[in-house]
């Protein structure tokens, strides 16, 4: 897996670049997932979301926020997601082969491929100075927050069948 730094010169240009993170709390026993979908020519914000579930791991929350970033590019784009979790790239470019979180592997794929995207995913150290990266673990730090106060916009667990009946309303609208 490539490191990529997000101060290098000669960056490859995509449609969209799409930044994610996830996060999740043990001892109060839900997390929470955010994206940024940014346009890759002027780099202005297409897309935010942040949302908090219970009953579910780390790995699916960035999972999760992978797909929701793709949910969210037009179809047939070229789409660079940039997440921390190493784990959640591996699982979703075959690196690593593990039964955990298939049901979200096997939904990643049928996004990707119903919705002609060409992805690739990269690997960005978290808390490295990225700006955007920074940014989405901030939403997902606010998302949190906002859960612990009022309780509002949660999620019983990262639900892949809710993920792709969204996306079958997408494609009817």
């Amino acid at each position: 897996m490539k490191y990529w730094d997000f101060r290098e010169s000669g960056k490859p240009r995509y449609d969209y670049l799409a930044y994610t993170d996830g996060s999740y709390l043990l001892r109060r026993n839900f997390g929470a997932s955010a994206c940024i979908v940014l346009d890759g020519e002027q780099m202005g914000v297409c897309y935010k979301w942040s949302e908090v579930s219970r009953y579910s791991t780390s790995n699916r929350q960035e999972i999760a926020a992978i797909i929701h970033a793709l949910l969210h590019t037009p179809e047939g784009s070229s789409v660079l997601v940039r997440s921390d979790s190493e784990n959640g790239i591996a699982q979703l470019t075959g690196a690593v082969r593990s039964r955990k979180d298939w049901d979200l592997v096997q939904l990643y794929r049928q996004t990707v491929k119903e919705r002609r995207l060409r992805v690739t995913l990269e690997w960005v150290r978290s808390h490295s100075g990225d700006p955007w990266n920074d940014y989405v673990d901030n939403l997902c730090i606010e998302a949190l927050a906002l859960f612990e106060v009022d309780g509002t916009r949660v999620r019983e667990g990262v639900d892949p069948d809710a993920l792709f009946a969204y996306l079958c309303r997408k494609q009817t609208d």
